[in-house]
């Protein structure tokens, strides 16, 4: 199902810009019957086939206020010298999925045998990680399991104002991270993470982006910024916000290893630095000490008892 449209791009003002065109209302009423037609919930993040001239992606158009806002990434934008209040011509193609959508719990996966040797380390040479646009999202979705990374899907630092995992819902945000990652698209311009596969099978996964991707990050979380003269929005300075090992792989090096893994791909991508902010109780998502200086990150301020923050400047 094909549309094709005029619109103007617009803005929002964040501490990080995302830049979007309207679908206009007869269009959003076509898309809203095909996709339910085709048993996806057109309330949510709706996938969809765009192309601006010869350029083409995969992308989701995002639901707001009835209608659907179309995002228009740097790739695409910036070659095309496009901005704000500027008309473009857009196709939109929709094609009903192969599978079933996400549901509120994530696909069933057959659970990994335990071995005796199931919890001895495992070496940088054993692992294979890879861009997660070079692996597939049904193995994202088998790392994420059906537990708490199911329910957020690394959007914590990347949900906009008002928002919250209870207000989106898991299917809206795993479908922004299956758009963030492009996972099964090797030509993808773009992508946000690290995925780590052991004899393969997928077990790791690394979100590491740049700093400015992450709106609540720059507006809310107070770590980054404490006793620090930084530009939030500078677009070369990544971020390593959060760290998913499966269930059956854990406490075996797997993060360690993605966490050295984030430095040639942020280095390789036009990063000039990357961060990190272990939690120094428990680590949890957002990593250890331990994990991060083993990868060359050191001590930029410590804001509190409990976070840190580490960088590496290329």
């Amino acid at each position: 199902m094909e549309h094709e449209f005029s619109g103007e791009v617009i803005e929002w003002r964040g501490p990080a810009p995302y830049y979007f065109v309207p679908v206009p209302d007869e269009d959003v009423a076509a898309l809203k019957a095909a996709a339910s037609a085709a048993g996806h919930n057109s309330w949510g993040m709706l996938p969809i086939r765009a192309r601006l001239g010869s350029t083409e992606w995969k992308t989701s158009l995002w639901s707001k206020d009835g209608g659907y806002l179309l995002p228009l990434k740097d790739g695409v934008r910036k070659p095309q010298g496009l901005d704000a209040g500027d008309t473009v011509d857009l196709q939109l193609t929709f094609e009903a999925p192969a599978r079933k959508p996400m549901r509120r719990t994530t696909a069933k996966r057959v659970p990994v045998p335990r071995t005796p040797g199931s919890r001895e380390p495992v070496t940088d040479e054993q692992l294979t990680i890879v861009p997660a646009n070079e692996a597939s999202w049904e193995d994202l979705q088998a790392v994420f399991g059906a537990g708490d990374p199911g329910r957020c899907w690394c959007q914590r630092f990347r949900m906009l104002p008002k928002e919250s995992w209870d207000s989106e819902g898991p299917e809206e945000l795993g479908a922004r991270l299956r758009d963030q990652t492009a996972c099964g698209d090797r030509k993808a311009q773009e992508t946000s993470g690290l995925i780590a596969y052991l004899d393969g099978e997928p077990v790791g996964w690394c979100a590491v982006a740049p700093r400015a991707d992450h709106p609540r990050l720059l507006r809310d979380f107070r770590v980054p910024w404490l006793g620090r003269n930084e530009d939030r929005t500078d677009p070369t300075v990544w971020a390593v916000t959060c760290f998913v090992t499966r269930a059956g792989y854990r406490r075996r090096g797997i993060s360690r290893a993605l966490a050295r893994a984030t430095v040639p791909f942020a280095r390789a991508r036009g990063a000039q630095a990357i961060e990190g902010y272990p939690d120094l109780v428990d680590g949890g998502s957002v990593g250890t000490l331990a994990m991060f200086t083993a990868a060359g990150f050191t001590e930029v301020s410590r804001p509190g008892n409990r976070r840190v923050v580490l960088r590496i400047n290329f």
